[in-house]
């Protein structure tokens, strides 16, 4: 490892291992208080099939240490896709909007969530703190399908126009514009690891209400909804790629 971090041309927190692990250890407690907290709506559900006594430090082998981090990373990658969805679709972040469309663009935005909310919790007889708890992961879900709606319009539809400019502005870079890259390239990968943790909580407090895993299967596909046209915009741009 040279005097500045790097690993084979990378910077050593761009590894996935290193932007990841603090989520996977954060996931293994979030997995830990669902399966055990006593006032997880999950916790008699696990009970009926895991036994669990009184354990002590020495009783804790490295087998189950890894066993809890290979949990905590796969749900630290579930709990992700949001990440996914907003990084994909980045294109459609604009700094030319005047305030007040800004302010009545969120003003509808947050309308719409607040009726859809109130619904939900009708619909669903959610007591106050079932309904507290499950706000965030549902607002996170609700601000994807939103974005993707607003793809959809012809005025912005250009994602292929976006990769293609950036691939070229990349590809055509002086030292000054590369330094520039690189900065912001490292904020938002350090900004990406604190947006995990925050899905994770969302996804976590959601998970930690339900009382069946039917309730928590079907929390899970509402979860990753948002993330089944990624794959699509994937192809499409690959379909793309000799007009580049």
């Amino acid at each position: 490892m040279s005097k500045d971090f790097t690993l084979k041309g990378g910077n050593w927190w761009e590894f996935y291992f290193v932007r990841y692990f603090i989520g996977s250890v954060f996931g293994a407690f979030i997995i830990l208080g669902i399966m055990f907290h006593p006032d997880s709506g999950m916790n008699e559900v696990f009970l009926d099939f895991i036994t669990v006594e009184d354990v002590t430090l020495k009783d804790i082998s490295s087998s189950i240490l890894f066993g809890l981090l290979f949990l905590g990373a796969a749900f630290c990658y579930v709990a992700s896709a949001p990440v996914l969805v907003v990084h994909t679709l980045r294109y459609r972040f604009t700094y030319s909007w005047s305030t007040n469309g800004v302010v009545k663009r969120w003003i509808t935005i947050l309308g719409l969530f607040a009726g859809l909310s109130y619904a939900l919790w009708q619909v669903l007889s959610f007591n106050l703190l079932r309904g507290v708890l499950t706000v965030p992961a549902l607002f996170l879900v609700f601000i994807q399908l939103v974005m993707l709606v607003s793809c959809v319009q012809p005025s912005n539809r250009d994602i292929f126009g976006f990769y293609k400019k950036l691939a070229r502005d990349r590809a055509n870079q002086d030292i000054y514009k590369q330094d520039y890259t690189e900065s912001y390239r490292h904020l938002r990968e350090h900004g990406n690891a604190y947006l995990i943790l925050i899905c994770e909580s969302a996804l976590g407090m959601a998970l930690f209400v339900c009382n069946s895993f039917s309730d928590m299967i079907i929390l899970l596909l509402i979860w990753l909804l948002p993330v089944i046209p990624i794959w699509f915009v994937a192809t499409y741009l690959e379909s793309r790629l000799k007009n580049v």
